[in-house]
């Protein structure tokens, strides 16, 4: 049985022969596998292809808050490339009282979010 998922080129994901249980197995050892996986993941398969993966609850968290950071991340490039694109842009930037005029906001409102990121 291959322990690979794909080539090592396009996906990271290596494990061992005891790390692979089958569906039916795991369905009859549940409790067994769900002890397991507090020191590694546990790779479901089926008809000899790995199907699913069966991780702890905090590991699970954490890739969660891998995902959300990886997004935010994602977020700051995208406004970073349109600031610069502005910057490039022959249009004038719109002060920021103007800006809170179109969305009705003042800067009181503003005085008491998390970040006050409110420039003068």
């Amino acid at each position: 049985m291959n322990t690979t998922i794909m080539n090592d080129t396009e996906d990271p994901v290596l494990l061992s022969p005891s790390q692979l249980v089958s569906s039916s197995k795991l369905s009859k050892n549940l409790g067994a596998y769900l002890e397991k996986i507090k020191k590694h993941p546990v790779f479901i398969t089926r008809e000899q292809e790995v199907e699913a993966v069966l991780i702890n609850i905090d590991d699970y968290r954490e890739l969660l808050m891998e995902e959300q950071k990886i997004e935010e991340f994602y977020h700051a490039v995208i406004a970073i490339r349109r600031l610069i694109e502005h910057f490039k842009s022959p249009e004038a930037l719109m002060d920021t009282d103007d800006v809170l005029k179109q969305f009705g906001l003042t800067r009181e409102e503003l005085e008491g979010t998390p970040d006050n990121a409110v420039d003068g």
